[in-house]
């Protein structure tokens, strides 16, 4: 049987022409989701007008996923309905609302072909010539054509998997073009991205905006809505609640809005800073410490003290932090942990010597993704609540019960799915589990990835209590402003080598920059 030649154009036979009427480019009206007896969305109803970035605000657990996938076609609403440039959608399938409709998601977990080259996944599913044997030559064309004309510089011959994350998410978004998109959804895109990845993402944003792509922006940061958005639209508790032109608000009334009152600043105290008090033995203390992409580190961390750890993502901080826990093998120097020496280090001994590590991976590295909240929380303690082999449920259940409400994770029940959880609560059940073995010192990498405003707030306002109780703190972000809001000092990595230890109090981001990007040594 002949199959026939496909079309790589956007848009391809099957999609309407875009109308001519200057209505907006998708209605939401009346929707609501429902998953059993839990009400995700409820009657939300507002306009994403065409050719603008419309930003999408809301604490996690909001509905925000819920209405991304409703919309990309991945579930249907329960009750209500969507218009595409003035046609409703009767089929939420993702090919359908991508071929009929023109809508596309990038989403944070990236959907790629690794081991396939830049042209083949810009292109994959409209690849031009016979279906069974595509054209070679007039698929790198059309690549470097439409490369070209979104402004990135990119090899259509490249693979995918010598790429970096940013550069995935650009060919993630090419793809959406090649096939024909007009409104471009991207969930969290820059949550992993360094500033000058951020900076590359949104100059195609700009681009696309400039072509008259509609853009439905998700994402926690303040500055980058507000620099990027022309309307902002809230939903809180599944219902949406408030929408303003960007011009017309600011990021206070926007936070105000998503989590139901004033959130205020969180600062916390300095007077920490400065060399370790000799008379206070330290909880952590880290003697020319080397391993992969780090050398030669030395540092002290003592009871009560949050230091944070800034650097580049080259800078060798991540690689430290898994050292330090035992995740990752070392090649020299010594640490003492908790007064005694731990230099054949391993995650089941740190955990055994009261040494907690809450990884920046959360979904790859944190969550038990089989299990439930509960079963999540209680997972290093399971020993304590075993008797000849068997767990004794309901204390077990309790004391993950406990710990959940502690930590203010909001689920129905503790046995609840741990992925049926928003971002912040996913990230507070992993660390309510490392706060469930007591521990001396607790190693956290990027604590807010991915976590909305308000469960930001909570989460220091925690580890700032565990501080003040004593608990040592080791703490490394991305996030500028989070270490200068959360530390009490800043160890500052730059190309493998601990170059800096500054109080907070008297730190800012260009001064931390500087030092990081090796800039005050040039």
């Amino acid at each position: 049987m002949t199959a026939a030649p496909r079309d790589a154009s956007p848009g391809g036979p099957d999609r309407p022409a875009d109308p001519g009427a200057t209505g907006p480019a998708v209605r939401i009206r009346g929707l609501s989701r429902n998953f059993g007896p839990v009400r995700a969305l409820r009657d939300v109803s507002f306009d994403v007008p065409a050719g603008e970035v419309t930003a999408l605000l809301g604490e996690n657990g909001a509905g925000k996923s819920t209405l991304l996938k409703i919309l990309a076609g991945l579930q249907p609403p329960s009750e209500g309905g969507v218009t595409v440039f003035g046609e409703e959608v009767t089929s939420f399938e993702p090919s359908t609302m991508l071929s009929r409709h023109g809508v596309a998601i990038v989403p944070q977990e990236l959907s790629l072909l690794l081991d396939r080259t830049v042209a083949e996944n810009v292109l994959s599913g409209v690849e031009p010539g016979h279906r069974w044997f595509p054209s070679r030559r007039r698929m790198l064309d059309r690549t470097t054509e439409l490369l070209t004309e979104l402004d990135l510089d990119l090899d259509p011959n490249a693979s995918v998997r010598t790429l970096d994350l940013a550069t995935q998410q650009l060919i993630v978004v090419a793809r959406s073009i090649a096939r024909g998109c007009r409104v471009l959804i991207l969930d969290e895109p820059t949550a992993m991205l360094t500033p000058a990845e951020a900076d590359r993402l949104f100059a195609l944003m700009d681009k696309l905006k400039a072509a008259g792509t509609t853009m439905l922006y998700v994402s926690h940061r303040m500055p980058e809505v507000f620099h990027l958005a022309d309307h902002i639209q809230v939903l809180r508790d599944g219902a949406h609640v408030a929408s303003w032109r960007s011009t017309e608000t600011d990021p206070d009334r926007a936070v105000a809005a998503m989590v139901g009152r004033e959130l205020g600043d969180f600062t916390r105290r300095s007077g920490k800073g400065g060399e370790p008090d000799a008379s206070v033995a330290p909880a952590l203390r880290v003697r020319e410490l080397s391993g992969r992409r780090h050398h030669g580190v030395s540092f002290e961390l003592r009871p009560g003290e949050i230091l944070g750890v800034a650097g580049l993502p080259d800078s060798g901080r991540v690689e430290l932090l898994h050292n330090l826990f035992g995740g990752a093998p070392g090649t020299g120097g010594s640490v003492e942990l908790l007064g005694r020496s731990y230099d054949r280090r391993n995650p089941i001994a740190s955990v055994e010597r009261r040494l907690a590590f809450v990884p920046g991976e959360r979904r790859a590295q944190g969550l038990l993704t089989t299990m439930s909240v509960g079963e999540n929380i209680g997972a290093l303690t399971t020993g304590t609540f075993s008797r000849l082999g068997l767990i004794r449920r309901r204390a077990f259940d309790a004391a993950a019960t406990g710990q959940a409400q502690r930590l203010r994770v909001k689920t129905a029940t503790i046995g609840q799915s741990i992925t049926s959880l928003s971002g912040g609560n996913q990230q507070k059940a992993v660390l309510g589990r490392w706060l469930a073995i007591d521990p001396g010192v607790l190693i956290l990498d990027e604590p807010t990835r991915g976590v909305d405003i308000g469960a930001k707030a909570e989460i220091y306002a925690q580890l700032s209590a565990l501080a003040d109780k004593g608990l040592a703190i080791l703490c490394s972000s991305s996030d500028l402003p989070e270490l200068l809001t959360l530390t009490d000092r800043i160890a500052v990595m730059s190309q493998g080598r601990l170059v800096a230890v500054v109080d907070t109090a008297e730190a800012t981001e260009e001064s931390v920059m500087t030092l990081a990007t090796g800039a005050a040594a040039a």
